[in-house]
């Protein structure tokens, strides 16, 4: 059924605003860069609700109960925050949201509340460049974590692919002004690599700066000095045994395919490699929303789909195990990534 005139209007305007919005904050980084992060800041949390719009426009309204279609369209109705449009993008539209491309748009946002409410270096004209380059990094973490949700909605955002292009050349434009800080940096690199360190290129800045850490023999975080990324990964021996390693990194869409022979890594085979418990218990994964994915690796457990790590919870309410949502206190009401929670508690949802 096809969506009414007046609905995908609607939802094409919040995402033309948003775009906008995109546009104006990369043009604005050097002389307005109070601006540039208010501006980028509203752009992500548009993006959010017009994907909410693509289920059902009633889904940015506060309270899904009280939605009126005219109170929507006149502009009068309170529409969701960020952290509620998150958490019905997951729950409701099955959407997944890693973790932490949560917490940095929710770390942009307040950055944003603080420029708007309180006095703010960034807000006079042309700011030092160090303040600059805070709020480029900020722009350049969220944007990493937007683009790939834009690449999993691209059906959603069809219409907008000219933008979408447009914005990733702007972005790797502004990232220019991270030279400065790299450059800075050589010594402290310089120093570290002699040392031993180990660094690999920034998935989001660009620059050989990202640290990196061993866990174990496969797995790996490193974490840049330029822009603060912080990332994970791990290298296996190809199960092809052709000879080769193969490096995967933690996002749902890396490359497994090994350089050599070709062959794609699955996630059985991952899982196959990394588990040293082998009491294959069912483990799932809430940064992808992935079940069953999860292996248990020494003193902490990976997704063998989307290579985050960390430790597990289990919910109060379904008592599955999951990775990636350490805060289930009030589980066995509100539930967890894979259940609604006590079923008694549905009805106090928009009250």
């Amino acid at each position: 059924m096809m969506a009414p005139d007046w609905f995908a209007g609607a939802t094409h305007r919040v995402s033309e605003n948003a775009f906008d919005f995109l546009k104006r904050s990369v043009e604005e980084i050097e002389k307005y860069p109070k601006y540039s992060l208010i501006h980028f800041a509203a752009a992500i949390e548009l993006l959010l609700k017009a994907r909410l719009m693509c289920e059902h426009w009633s889904l940015v309204v506060d309270r899904i109960s009280q939605a009126s279609r005219e109170a929507f369209l006149s502009g009068k109705c309170k529409t969701v925050g960020l952290d509620e449009a998150i958490r019905r993008l997951r729950k409701i539209c099955n959407q997944s949201i890693p973790e932490e491309a949560a917490d940095q748009f929710i770390q942009l946002a307040a950055h944003r509340n603080r420029l708007v409410h309180f006095f703010h270096e960034a807000g006079v004209k042309g700011a030092k460049p160090d303040l600059v380059e805070e709020i480029v990094k900020e722009q350049c973490n969220c944007w990493f974590y937007m683009d790939r949700l834009l690449d999993t909605w691209e059906d959603e955002f069809v219409r907008f692919d000219q933008e979408i292009s447009q914005m990733r050349w702007r972005m790797k434009a502004n990232r220019s002004f991270l030279a400065v800080a790299f450059e800075r940096l050589k010594p402290e690199l310089a120093k570290d690599r002699n040392a031993g360190t180990v660094f690999r290129p920034c998935r989001s800045c660009g620059y050989e700066a990202s640290r990196v850490h061993k866990l174990s023999n496969l797995l790996f975080t490193a974490s840049c000095l330029v822009c603060s990324l912080s990332d994970t990964f791990v290298e296996v021996s190809c199960p092809a045994k052709c000879g080769a390693t193969i490096q995967i990194a933690s996002d749902l869409d890396s490359n497994r395919a090994c350089e050599q022979c070709g062959h794609d890594v699955t996630a059985s085979e991952l899982y196959e490699i990394m588990d040293t418990d082998r009491s294959y218990r069912s483990i799932n994964c809430a940064f992808c929303s992935s079940n069953e994915s999860v292996v248990t690796h020494g003193s902490t457990y990976v997704c063998t789909k989307c290579v985050s790590c960390g430790d597990v919870a289990e919910c109060e309410w379904c008592n599955e195990l999951q990775l990636g949502d350490d805060d289930l206190e009030f589980s066995g009401m509100t539930g967890c990534e894979f259940c609604d929670g006590h079923p008694e508690m549905s009805r106090f949802d928009d009250e």
